[in-house]
C-alpha cells in the first residue's frame, strides 16, 4: 500500500530554500515513519517556541505553533533523505494549516509561497511548496504528518530534544 508522506527539508540556521512536497514511498518506509512518530517520548516542551509561517508576497501568516504538535517521532536516517524527525499535528493544528492555506489561495499562489520554520526564534529553514502539496493542504486532504530532514544526525537530535519535555 502506498501512503503519502510529506518531507520538509531542514538543515540549520543557514539552510537555503528547499522544496516541500508529497512523496509516495513504498510499503515499509511510510510504516516506519508512522512507527517513528508513534514511538518514544511525545510530551511536548511547553517552553519550546516552534512556529511555522506561510509567506505569500508581503503576506505572512502563522501555519502552526508548538501547541499544535501532537507527536514528535524518533530520529531516523535513510539514504534518500538523511537524518529526519517525523512530526504529527493535532486535528486543530491540521485544520489551522488548511484554513491558512485557503485564506491565501495556496492552490494558485503556491509558486510564490514559502514556509519558514523557527524554533526559539532561530530559523531552522525556509522552503517552497510544490503543487501537489498545496492542493492537498488547501483541499483539506493533508493528514497533518510531515518529516523534517536535517544535515546531520546531531542537528536532528538537538531539534527533537528541544521540542520534547524530557529531551
Amino acid at each position: 500500500m502506498l501512503r503519502r508522506e510529506v518531507i520538509l527539508a531542514s538543515g540549520g540556521v543557514l539552510a537555503t530554500g528547499s522544496i516541500a512536497g508529497c512523496l509516495e514511498q513504498p510499503t515499509g518506509s511510510a510504516a516506519d515513519d508512522e512507527d517513528s512518530v508513534n514511538s518514544g517520548a511525545n510530551e511536548i516542551n511547553d517552553d519550546a517556541a516552534l512556529e511555522a509561517t506561510l509567506e505569500v508576497g508581503d503576506d505572512s501568516r502563522t501555519l502552526f505553533t508548538t501547541t499544535d504538535i501532537a507527536r514528535v517521532g524518533a530520529v531516523s536516517t535513510r539514504p534518500q533523505t538523511g537524518p529526519s524527525v517525523p512530526i504529527e499535528l493535532t486535528a486543530a493544528g491540521t485544520e489551522s494549516v488548511t484554513q491558512t492555506a485557503a485564506a491565501v489561495d495556496l492552490e494558485t499562489s503556491y509558486e510564490t509561497a514559502t514556509i519558514t520554520i523557527t524554533l526559539d526564534r532561530e530559523r531552522i529553514n525556509q522552503f517552497g511548496i510544490n503543487a501537489e502539496l498545496a492542493m492537498e493542504i488547501a483541499g483539506g486532504e493533508w493528514s497533518g504528518r510531515f518529516v523534517l530532514t536535517f544535515a546531520d544526525e546531531a542537528a536532528a537530535n538537538t531539534f527533537r530534544g528541544r521540542l520534547l519535555a524530557d529531551g
